[in-house]
């Protein structure tokens, strides 16, 4: 048998609640996703995610960054200094 410990953790309740409701659907609980998260942590030396300032309701599409670049590129097409081409799949492979 393997040895186990017990932890304690605090979270908001509504969001215990999403997360058992989630988990449940993929066929876990609340311990085995603890688990399998502290497990893929080890194994990525790390949080197995993205740890960035931008807020939950943030899309990152529409970062100012990004936003930029995109008009920078719309502004490049309707001056002539580049033209818009078919997308042309790559194959890896060749």
């Amino acid at each position: 048998m393997s040895n186990t410990s017990s932890v304690t953790i605090r979270v908001d309740s509504e969001d215990k609640r999403k997360a058992e409701k989630l988990f449940n659907a993929l066929g876990l609980n609340m311990s085995t996703a603890f688990n399998m998260f502290i497990k893929q942590s080890l194994l990525c030396d790390g949080l197995p995610f993205d740890v960035n300032l931008h807020k939950g309701n943030d899309d990152f599409f529409y970062s100012k960054s990004n936003t930029e670049h995109l008009d920078r590129s719309i502004a490049q097409l309707k001056s002539g200094i580049a033209k818009p081409h078919e997308l042309i799949e790559v194959d890896d492979n060749d």
